[in-house]
């Protein structure tokens, strides 16, 4: 074992090896939510999930789901910047 890898990038070589990395990538977005819309909104979000692209968000203000509705492409944009690959593709808000 090299001691300049760390336990997170053999985790993602092995993922990456066993053609899964888009799950772990799913998760890292799913963690990067609260950092992505700020505490305010992540506060009030209720779930966040992640399946094939697409995460879905639970948010039962209406005034909150109008605004995430309309920032969604920049925070697809957001997120994948902060993945370092185009994992998110699209955002529904229930």
């Amino acid at each position: 074992m090299n001691n300049h890898q760390t336990v997170g990038s053999y985790i993602q070589e092995f993922f990456a090896k066993n053609g899964k990395i888009s799950l772990l990538l799913e998760q890292q977005a799913v963690e990067l939510w609260t950092e992505t819309v700020g505490n305010f909104i992540a506060k009030q979000t209720r779930k966040v999930v992640a399946k094939n692209g697409v995460l879905m968000v639970t948010i039962p203000n209406a005034s909150l789901k109008f605004e995430i509705i309309n920032s969604r492409t920049q925070i697809i944009s957001k997120i994948n910047e902060k993945l370092g690959y185009e994992v998110i593709k699209g955002i529904v808000v229930k």
